[in-house]
């Protein structure tokens, strides 16, 4: 019996990878302004159950974003500067910048970005929501 659990690293990788790929879309709604979320047309009927509630809805939505872009970003704050750089340039840039383009900017070689990038995306998934993404053998 082991007290630290074996990771599966190839899961965790794939595990961060899925959640930072999200992360510009919950940058969008998140940033959505209130405007766009519309009250609704006040009237002396009353709803049915039918119909939902597109405001209430919005405004879920909208935190839900909130709360998961600034789970990434506070996982992303405890990683190394390195390793923050190559997560964000990857996944949270508004381009998504290649490999080759990551080495110039950081004067790496793309092969050590690589092996940097795979040990990152460990550092965060260990980092996000208490290792939420780890995964286990």
């Amino acid at each position: 019996m082991t007290l630290v659990p074996e990771i599966d690293k190839k899961q965790t990788r794939k595990n961060a990878r899925s959640v930072l790929n999200q992360y510009r879309k919950w940058q969008r709604i998140a940033g959505r302004p209130s405007v766009d979320i519309k009250s609704p047309i006040i009237t002396s009927m009353p709803k049915s159950d039918s119909i939902n509630n597109r405001v209430e809805d919005a405004l879920i939505e909208r935190v839900s974003a909130e709360a998961e872009r600034d789970a990434i970003v506070s996982a992303l704050a405890s990683l190394s500067v390195i390793n923050r750089q190559i997560l964000y340039y990857s996944f949270c840039d508004a381009e998504k910048r290649s490999v080759c383009w990551i080495g110039m900017a950081l004067n790496y070689s793309d092969k050590n970005i690589e092996k940097m990038k795979a040990i990152a995306l460990i550092e965060f998934a260990e980092a996000y929501k208490k290792g939420n993404l780890l995964a286990e053998k």
